[in-house]
């Protein structure tokens, strides 16, 4: 029993562990009881407390909760194995915060973000968009480190605690006027968690643990990889209003009334082609042309070929899009007429951003009640789900579609799989009137497009 160099002082009692150094170059590691803590307690009813010094890394230092010497020194022995097997793994000894580990990846995520005009083919596949690291830093930030505590070890998180995500998630919403998060934000939230601690295993700050027990059958619901979107008849109404909504805006600011008018024809003519609003923003004049289609009714004969830049989410594509009267009149109104300028633009030139239509989007779901309406949670990607549904309804093949969206057929059979179901039955359930069953010969796909606007 002894005193500790300079921390005499502040030590009521202390005794070295020298059979427990860590390595043979380590210092001696040792327990202690201070004089300045518990004061309300006698000296022999305070807890111990440990150092142990590692070589380049400084130490620990933590209370082992426990009053009797013997215990104390057989609780520092577990511990000080416990180091050893994390030295000898690779891994980190000294206490990683889950706000650390968070601010870290954040950094590596950082580092990924492409240029605003690179592609990923240019940038790398790792690469992400600033809008995408937003979104990680936001989703860690407001749930994840609120969930396991921003100074909580992240080497040390107990895997059950894992199991209960799920139910803290869906009562802990940043949004609050957004209600319960679906279950596909939160699969969507697990695999970014997945990746932080795979990532944080891989750079040694965490140790290697159990896989973390988020699994898909654990979120089985009809909402799973469904978004709210619009039917047919639901549609009808919604763009009805929609046109009352723009005429309210006609006596508003000069760029209030412009941004209003291009943010309408951003709508329908993301409802005529199924664009991402990422892609339809970066849309440049050189990058759209326009064209008639024979032999269609006149309001639907307007079309347009649009040019996807290499910096978009699936990088560069050529899309076929109806409704190209939508683009037409910005592109005619527009006092923006070189090649290099952004179609959907606002008067000073720039270009509208995602965030930009989203505000002017949740303004047209305000005025039409939609939500209200429709007990639905209507957001821009509905959109896009809207014209994919349309599409295959009106007999649109798989690979046209995914081609055209830029997505792979899988993807297109795990979000559309219950309107699939729907086109299945009427192909498996096809007659021919010839055969004399009383059944009819269903009338080929017709092209949707939304109708014109009476300006």
């Amino acid at each position: 029993m002894g005193s500790r160099g300079n921390n005499l002082t502040s030590y009521a009692l202390f005794e070295e562990l020298k059979h427990l150094r860590v390595s043979p170059e380590a210092e001696v590691p040792y327990i202690y009881k201070r004089r300045d803590t518990q004061t309300h307690l006698p000296i022999d009813e305070r807890s111990w407390q440990i150092r142990v010094p590692i070589p380049n890394k400084g130490g620990i230092r933590k209370s082992l909760r426990v009053a009797d010497k013997q215990t104390a020194i057989d609780k520092a022995e577990d511990l000080i194995i416990e180091v050893k097997v994390q030295l000898r793994q690779g891994g980190s000894v000294i206490p990683v915060s889950v706000e650390l580990v968070v601010e870290k990846f954040l950094r590596y995520k950082k580092s990924l973000i492409r240029g605003e005009w690179e592609s990923k083919d240019d940038a790398g596949k790792r690469s992400i968009t600033k809008e995408r690291y937003g979104l990680i830093q936001g989703k860690l930030y407001n749930y994840l480190v609120p969930f396991l505590g921003r100074k909580t070890d992240a080497r040390n998180v107990p895997y059950r605690k894992w199991s209960e995500w799920e139910s803290w998630r869906k009562i802990n919403n940043s949004r609050k006027e957004m209600g319960k998060p679906k279950a596909i934000t939160i699969q969507n939230e697990m695999g970014m968690i997945r990746e932080l601690w795979k990532w944080g295993m891989t750079n040694t700050l965490i140790p290697f643990s159990p896989k973390l027990p988020f699994h898909e059958e654990n979120l089985i619901t009809d909402d799973k990889v469904r978004r709210d979107t619009w039917e047919a008849s639901e549609w009808s109404s919604f763009a009805r209003k929609v046109r009352d909504w723009l005429n309210t805006t006609i006596s508003g600011d000069e760029n209030y009334v412009w941004d209003a008018f291009v943010a309408y024809q951003m709508l329908f003519f993301l409802a005529n082609n199924g664009m991402r609003v990422g892609e339809v923003v970066k849309v440049r004049r050189k990058d759209i042309r326009f064209f008639h289609r024979e032999g269609a009714a006149a309001y639907k004969s307007l079309c347009a070929l649009v040019q996807v830049h290499p910096s978009t989410k699936t990088g560069a594509r050529e899309v076929n899009s109806m409704g190209g009267e939508f683009a037409k009149r910005v592109y005619d109104k527009s006092k923006f007429k070189t090649k290099g300028d952004f179609l959907f633009c606002h008067l000073d030139g720039t270009a509208f951003t995602t965030k930009q239509f989203r505000k002017w989007f949740e303004r047209m779901i305000t005025f039409t009640n939609e939500n209200e309406r429709w007990g639905k949670k209507f957001v821009p990607y509905g959109i896009r789900h809207f014209y994919a549904t349309t599409r295959l309804q009106n007999g649109t093949t798989r690979s046209a579609l995914c081609e055209n969206m830029g997505v792979t057929e899988p993807y297109l059979r795990k979000h559309y799989s219950h309107y699939l179901t729907r086109l299945a039955t009427e192909d498996l359930t096809r007659m021919n009137a010839e055969i004399g069953l009383g059944g009819k010969i269903l009338p080929e796909g017709s092209d949707f497009t939304i109708p014109d606007v009476k300006e």
